[in-house]
Parts: structure tokens; C-alpha cells; sequence
């Protein structure tokens, strides 16, 4: 299906022509399915936008090399200060306020992942494996940000 209509909208550029300004026209339905044409929409269709048909921008390497050569010097980077030379208090209450950001955000994926559950035992047969689906990402989503609790 998707490769007839690949092909309708190729042979609607290749019937254009280069010197031709005519439009293409991009139609849907109300059920989804897309149209493509020059001319006005099919019925039961709507235009959507319209296709642009304007050559791409080339990109001459020699203006690229030219380009990068009138890019200014990168700036000196200084060094990182060692973590010794920090305040340890301050650097002890940082690093408190990060552990305690993270476990109330592992607390709120827990949140979801128990609502995911409850919704996946109540989902029905057609819903079910979209429902599995967001409960196995919101899972790996906790392991993968979340560190194991002792």
C-alpha cells in the first residue's frame, strides 16, 4: 500500500516536468489515506499542504573549507578546579539535593509503573499490547535511570 503510493507521487513529479510550475497538492481523507496530485483534491478530501518541487541547496566544498578557515580560534579552556578546592560543605549539600532530585524521581516512575500494572489488568484484549508496551518502557526507563536499592 505504502509503495503504490511512493509511486503515485513519483510519477506525479515525473509527469510535472522540470519546466512546469504546476503544484503538487497533498490531499488526505477522513480515514487517512493520502493523495497526492496536480490537479484539485479527489472528493471526500481535503489538501493539506502543498509539495514544494524547488531544487535542493548545493553545498560546495570549497565554500565549506573556506567557511571553517574564517571560523575564529577556538577560545584557551582553563583547567576544572579539583573538587579539593571546593567548599565541602557546599559541595556536600549539592550533592544531597542530587540524591534527593533522583529518589523522588525514582519514586514518581514507581508511581507510573504501579499505574501501568493496574491498567494493564484492566485493559481490554485490543488494548492490551499497547498497554504492555508503555508498562515495558516505563520499566526499562526505572532501570536504566534509576540505581538498584539495597
Amino acid at each position: 500500500m505504502r509503495f503504490a503510493t511512493i509511486a503515485a507521487c513519483a510519477a506525479l513529479i515525473a509527469a510535472c516536468g522540470a519546466g512546469e510550475a504546476a503544484a503538487i497538492v497533498r490531499c488526505e481523507s477522513p480515514d487517512g489515506r493520502v493523495t497526492y496530485s496536480n490537479t484539485e483534491c479527489p472528493p471526500n478530501t481535503k489538501a493539506v499542504r502543498q509539495v514544494d518541487l524547488s531544487p535542493p541547496v548545493i553545498v560546495h566544498e570549497a565554500g565549506r573549507a573556506a567557511a571553517e578557515r574564517a571560523k575564529p580560534a577556538p577560545a584557551r579552556l582553563e583547567p576544572a578546579r579539583s573538587r579539593r578546592e571546593e567548599d565541602p560543605a557546599r559541595l556536600d549539600e549539592e550533592l544531597t539535593a542530587q540524591l534527593a532530585a533522583q529518589r523522588r524521581e525514582c519514586e514518581a516512575r514507581l508511581r507510573d509503573i504501579s499505574r501501568l500494572q493496574q491498567d494493564l489488568e484492566v485493559a481490554p484484549a485490543e488494548a492490551r499490547a499497547s498497554a504492555e508496551l508503555a508498562l515495558r518502557r516505563a520499566q526499562d526507563d526505572y532501570r536504566a535511570l534509576c540505581p538498584r536499592q539495597r
